[in-house]
């Protein structure tokens, strides 16, 4: 690599030069000409053996590279089942969010482990292909990536999960089933999850200060298979198929004239599929006449969902003396369809199993905006106003509204060394589509969800203030951020169990909730000892109402955490890295608090080189959790890993991960109505010997 280059406010399109401002950082790679119009490659190869699973392991990359002058590629292979999951590896982070608004009602999944990293958790055999293809053209450049990834996981659990109930007098119940105020469903869980993905996006662009063109057409394919196998409360089995299919296409120009002018043209197309198959068959249990489960009880749900977004748009913008002012109008159009069927379910279940709904509008808009840009000022006002039609095929009745939602920011630059910034809004704005449909879903074996029947509106406030602060030389970092909003919403979630199961329902009741955030961090460099160190902090509380049992719950969860850093590198030989972090957690309901539950962990890295191609690590990490007050579950896992630098291009490497060999982790975690505490197993000792080839 010839040099690095550091751009700060990079803007990058050209055609807003001068006119948009941008907080945006950029880095330039130049290369020496010895690297260009080369193929490059590196590899690498290992395998071994693990304890638990039991069992031979590999973890295998081969990365290629060309750099030409009109044509450059990065392609990349990977497969382990060492614990590393690589389907992050495909993740386009520049993707925004899906319009089709489109999400699983069926929430069949593996359990997870909050805090632990993969590596400790994970029981996988996973592979990736990825290709990255960039052409010069005379007019512009053409991108291409093509992704692929496999994964199989498997995963076995035990999980408490403790329904919170108002302290009101049951009627009815069973007297052989005793009740302390809560509901408590145990579960023993062991399953197998396949999941596939093939994605491509393929970009055209041509950016120039005159004009700037971009299409961008993506098409994504996943299908997600799960098999999980229950015993507990209710025995059972459950399969679930969850296909995606998904096509988009944006394509956006814009032209500057007469130096400050710009017209901007806009369109975009999504079309998405998320059918989704759901299979439960009930085990029998002779002790338990309750749920009088039979053999062969055996309920099969699909669902059908289909959405297809437009979004066309035209935008004119001028500037004058640091002013800009531009006006973007459009019109959008949804229309999605949706049908569920569950012909059979348990008897103690009340209500309607099938859905046909229709969620359709068209909206025609216009967003004025003023910007105000002078030496270290910019300030921005928003002024977006809408109008929609809603159809619903006479499931309900159809809606005509009106939309406003304003919002004001401002960010000062004294100097090159501290930025802060206010932004606030108000406005009102639909409820979410998928939320209309009269009819239950199962999202799992025990628990079902309803919508509502009606449509509604939420309306919403938000402020936020943040500040950041940097001396490059004198190596120090700070930022901080505080945001508070406040909605109201005319509809409330309702939970109601019937014995074992579960239901979620929207309730016609309204439901004011507020939540504030801070989060911050100071950071310095430490040049005696060549390292750095960091401290960071955050706070949340989250207030909103819900029903339970048909009684109103004023739930409050609240959190903070604490944490820090350090590293360096005080000698020639010895190097080190520690982190730290700690985190406690409650929740309030109808006055009345949980125990606060802490987490904490420590993670300690030392690295040893005592001869120039020898390189020694040790590390360690340790988990402690709260299960109950006072009641601590700590877990310390130690890796170490030895690497010999044979020539410039061959390195030998020799790990050894959980020496301790530690099977299992517990932890607990909190939601708005319920607590769910897990025991899951861990990655046992495993050995790995790999070797890297670089040429």
């Amino acid at each position: 690599m010839g040099a690095v280059e550091v751009m700060e406010n990079h803007q990058p399109m050209q055609v807003l030069s001068g006119i948009s401002f941008s907080d945006k950082a950029a880095i330039n790679l130049k290369l020496k000409n010895k690297a260009k119009a080369t193929w490059t490659f590196h590899g690498d190869a290992g395998g071994g053996y693990s304890w638990q699973p039991e069992g031979a392991i590999w973890d295998g990359e081969l990365f290629t590279m060309a750099v030409m002058p009109g044509f450059q590629n990065i392609t990349t292979f990977r497969t382990n089942n060492t614990g590393e999951d690589l389907s992050s590896s495909s993740i386009d982070f520049f993707a925004g969010r899906r319009n089709t608004g489109l999400s699983r009602y069926v929430s069949v999944g593996l359990p997870g482990v909050p805090s632990l990293s993969d590596k400790r958790t994970l029981f996988n055999r996973s592979f990736l292909v990825s290709t990255n293809s960039l052409w010069k053209l005379e007019n512009g450049e053409l991108k291409a990536n093509i992704d692929y990834s496999f994964n199989r996981v498997t995963a076995d659990a035990s999980n408490i999960t403790t329904y919170f109930l108002p302290d009101v007098e049951q009627g009815g119940r069973d007297v052989s089933r005793p009740y302390d105020g809560n509901r408590v469903i145990t579960e023993n869980r062991s399953g197998t999850e396949h999941t596939h993905s093939l994605s491509g996006k393929f970009i055209y662009e041509l950016n120039r200060r005159t004009a700037f063109i971009n299409n961008t057409l993506r098409a994504n394919v996943d299908w997600d298979d799960v098999d999980l196998v229950t015993s507990g409360s209710i025995p059972n089995e459950q399969s679930a198929k969850l296909p995606d299919y998904y096509v988009s296409n944006n394509f956006k120009m814009i032209k500057r004239f007469k130096g400050n002018h710009l017209v901007t043209l806009q369109s975009v197309n999504e079309w998405e599929s998320l059918p989704q198959t759901l299979t439960l068959t009930m085990v029998p249990d002779a002790a338990d006449e309750m749920y009088r489960v039979t053999t062969g009880n055996k309920f099969r749900q699909h669902i059908s969902d289909h959405a297809f977004y437009t979004h066309e748009s035209a935008a004119y913008a001028f500037n004058i003396k640091g002013v800009t002012l531009s006006l973007e109008g459009g019109i959008k159009g949804y229309f999605r369809s949706m049908d569920s069927q569950l012909p059979d379910f348990p008897e103690e279940v009340p209500g309607l199993t099938e859905n046909v709904v229709n969620t359709n509008y068209m909206t025609v808009y216009a967003d004025p905006e003023f910007e105000y840009w002078v030496r270290r000022v910019n300030i921005s006002l928003n002024l977006p106003v809408s109008y929609a039609h809603y159809t619903f095929d006479k499931a309900i009745a159809n809606h005509d509204e009106v939309y406003f939602s304003p919002s004001l920011s401002f960010d000062w630059k004294p100097n090159n060394r501290f930025l802060g910034s206010f932004s606030g809004g108000l406005g009102r704005s639909p409820m979410n589509m998928n939320l209309i449909h009269p009819g239950l879903i199962m999202t799992n074996y025990r628990t079902l969800k309803a919508g509502t029947e009606q449509f509604y509106n939420s309306s919403s406030q938000n402020v936020s203030a943040s500040v950041s602060y940097k001396h490059t030389r004198h190596g120090l970092f700070a930022n901080g951020t505080v945001m508070q909003s406040w909605t109201h919403i005319p509809y409330t979630m309702s939970q109601q169990l019937y014995g074992d199961y579960v239901v979620y329902s929207y309730a016609d009741a309204d439901n004011d909730s507020r939540m504030l955030m801070a989060m911050g961090s100071v950071g310095k460099t430490l040049d005696f000892m060549r390292g750095s160190c960091n401290v960071n902090g955050s706070f949340s509380r989250n207030e909103s109402q819900l029903l339970s049992q048909q009684q109103s719950v004023n739930s409050v969860s609240t959190g903070w955490s604490i944490g820090g850093k350090i590293n360096g590198n005080p000698c020639r030989w010895f190097s080190f890295d520690y982190s730290i972090d700690y985190s406690d957690s409650r929740l309030t309901m109808n006055g009345m608090s949980e125990s606060w539950l802490s987490t904490m962990e420590n993670e300690l890295s030392l690295t040893f080189i005592p001869y120039r191609k020898w390189q020694w690590t040790v590390s360690g990490e340790h988990y402690r959790n709260e299960i109950t007050e006072n009641s601590f579950n700590n877990v310390v896992m130690l890796d170490t890993k030895l690497i010999y630098q044979l020539n410039k291009r061959i390195e030998l490497a020799a790990s050894l991960t959980n020496i301790l060999n530690k099977r299992s982790y517990n932890y607990i975690t909190y939601s708005q109505l319920s607590s769910f505490e897990s025991r899951r197993q861990l990655r046992g000792r495993q050995l790995l010997f790999s070797i890297t080839l670089r040429k």
